[in-house]
């Protein structure tokens, strides 16, 4: 073998070489203790060296030579080395040095050898085919990464985990204009990072340790991946207890350019240590996340966009914020948003269990429990927010995953939208070793349950949402004058007679009960000695031909009408609280031909809404009769 050379990385054996920053590559023949560039206490050193591939060994003898050392986007080839040691960073947890190492000792031959450097144990990869290196274009995919789906205030909440995560009491946002550019900056009073975990930070796939039952954090890629999502440019300023302010730089632009996986780690400048300082004051812990280059916010207008941020962290945090945790947007105090209002004396608290759950995970049985809650508002909740959110948009359950929301108002497939659900909440709490029985996504932002899981779930919750519904009906019903009902029936006769020449809904088809005779000695129902021809089973289908017209407390600030579809028949619910109904409906009872217009053109609106509207088009169609409820009630009053 060639003769033995020190390996230029901070860590190898009892000599260390290495160089500052911005530096020439020292000569491998160098003395590393008289060489004044040796930076012996520097942690940056630790990630200095390229990703970290095989490197073999025999009889406690390592032997490689070294393919590639980075540095300032400059490569140095050093000549074959041989130790008699591991190889260790100089990090707190002595993980193996990440070197670029290809095998040269013959005396392996054709085995490869690898170090688990989490049980330090070698395994013997020379059976497996699998030898060829398939790395990713780097240009491509960080491009790619930008287009997860992340909604820019998921994004942001993705952010705030790692505060979190790292212990912080006090996260500071601020959505600002600088240079004439947007920025985002999130900065904590967390623990903070050595330089080694902030390495981990900065890349894809972090190997920080995470757990699962009180962690935010799962896939190690938020930071990542969330910055990607707003902005081109992220840096980050930390500082961990007694240790300096380190500063890392990821850049879109960088990787592209060199098509490589590439950033800035180092120390900061005094400008980054005016940053610090303006956002955490003299604290001696806390990092700080700065988003520039932000050419994906939704809203380029920073105060709206504060302000539909500061609403999306207050629900989603709202646990946090009850447990002595502070949120600051734009220097603004936000207080927690809670869409059950369970603390309102108001609320109906309809369930307030704990239901065990199992479910196998390979070889092991996991067994832990979901906590379910289940609400109804307030019947009149009064004027502002709350009266405005009971609405189709905000109805349904919101999953909390480690007391943070990652879902909101979801139906789960449990059950399906209608105005009925309007003052219903829910929410499902879980912590984070059930993710894959609730099927938690990439961007911890919804579920996929699992056959399981959706089975559990759909026994306990079905009946009661049944029962959830029709008390709500009930409380709802009101009372039609005989004289406007006569000119309902009469617009619900006029109806059925046209219906063929309408543009109306289709009508599902009906699904008939088995043919039964009874028992002349017991009275029980016996089923048919004959069973019924497949095309007899149901009835036919056709178009919804009927119409039925009722009158329903929905609030003064709620829609003119809803509707809903029964079989052949279109239900249209006058709203008896809204000024329309009062003063065009019930002022106008006399004249029948314009009651019966009024009910045509609501009839007419709800048939559109039925055949037209679906999940995806929800929202804009309620939006819409939001809009002309608002109007026509400042109008009339």
């Amino acid at each position: 073998m060639g003769k033995t050379e020190q390996i230029a990385y901070a860590g190898v054996g009892k000599r260390r070489v290495g160089a500052q920053l911005g530096q020439p590559f020292p000569s491998t023949n160098s003395d590393p203790d008289s060489d004044p560039r040796n930076p012996n206490s520097d942690p940056i050193l630790d990630n200095w060296c390229g990703p970290c591939r095989t490197f073999g060994w025999t009889n406690g003898q390592f032997s490689a030579s070294v393919s590639y050392l980075r540095l300032n986007d400059r490569r140095a080839s050093v000549g074959e080395i041989q130790v008699s040691h591991p190889f260790l960073a100089r990090s707190g947890k002595e993980q193996l040095a990440r070197v670029a190492l290809e095998l040269k000792n013959e005396n392996i031959g054709a085995s490869t050898w690898h170090r688990d450097p989490k049980n330090m144990k070698a395994t013997d990869t020379s059976a497996t085919p699998f030898a060829h290196e398939n790395l990713p274009n780097p240009a491509k995919l960080i491009d790619s990464l930008r287009y997860l789906g992340y909604d820019n205030y998921t994004a942001v909440a993705d952010l705030v985990d790692n505060s979190w995560d790292a212990s912080a009491k006090i996260v500071r946002v601020a959505v600002r204009t600088r240079d004439k550019e947007n920025e985002i900056i999130l900065a904590d009073d967390g623990s903070g990072m050595s330089a080694s975990v902030l390495s981990e930070a900065i890349k894809l796939g972090s190997m920080a340790e995470k757990d699962p039952s009180t962690d935010l954090g799962k896939f190690g890629m938020g930071l990542v991946t969330a910055s990607l999502s707003i902005a081109r440019q992220t840096i980050v300023l930390s500082k961990a207890e007694g240790g300096p302010l380190l500063k890392a730089i990821n850049d879109v632009d960088e990787v592209i350019r060199t098509n490589r996986f590439v950033s800035y780690l180092g120390k900061s400048t005094k400008e980054d240590e005016e940053l610090f300082k303006e956002f955490l004051g003299e604290s001696s812990h806390g990092t700080v996340v700065i988003l520039r280059k932000c050419d994906r916010m939704q809203n380029y207008n920073p105060t709206l966009f504060a302000r539909q941020l500061s609403k999306h962290l207050a629900r989603v945090f709202r646990y946090f914020l009850t447990a002595e945790r502070e949120i600051y947007v734009n220097a603004d105090r936000i207080e927690k948003s809670d869409p059950l209002m369970w603390e309102n004396a108001g609320t109906d608290h309809f369930c307030d269990e704990k239901i065990p759950v199992e479910f196998t995970d390979g070889d092991a049985k996991v067994k832990d429990v979901i906590h379910v809650k289940l609400a109804i508002l307030p019947d009149n909740p009064g004027q502002g927010d709350a009266a405005s959110s009971q609405n189709i948009k905000t109805q349904g359950f919101y999953v909390m995953r480690n007391n943070r929301e990652i879902l909101d108002a979801n139906t789960l497939g449990l059950f399906t939208k209608h105005n009925s659900f309007n003052r219903f909440r829910g929410e499902i709490i879980f912590s984070g070793t059930l993710d894959k029985f609730l099927g938690v996504d990439f961007t911890k932002s919804g579920v996929k349950l699992n056959q399981s899981a959706a089975d559990q779930l759909n026994q306990f919750l079905t009946g009661q949402l049944k029962t959830i519904r029709s008390r709500i009906q009930r409380s709802q019903r009101a009372e039609t004058p005989a004289d406007v009902a006569d000119v309902h029936r009469s617009a619900e006769q006029e109806i059925h007679k046209k219906s063929k020449l309408l543009m109306v809904p289709k009508a599902p088809k009906e699904e008939r009960a088995p043919a039964t005779s009874v028992s002349a000695k017991s009275g029980e129902e016996l089923p048919a000695e004959r069973g019924r021809e497949p095309r007899a089973k149901q009835q036919p289908g056709g178009f919804a031909a009927n119409c039925r017209f009722e009158a329903a407390s929905l609030g003064e600030e709620g829609p003119i009408y809803e509707c809903e579809q029964q079989g052949r028949t279109i239900i249209v619910r006058w709203n008896s609280d809204h000024q329309f109904y009062k003063k065009f409906v019930l002022d106008n009872a006399q004249d029948k031909s314009l009651l019966a217009a009024a009910d045509y053109l609501v009839y007419s609106l709800a048939c559109a809404e039925l055949m037209f509207s679906n999940e995806e088009s929800m929202g804009l169609v309620q939006n819409f009769k939001a809009t002309m409820s608002v109007n026509l009630r400042m109008l009339l009053s």
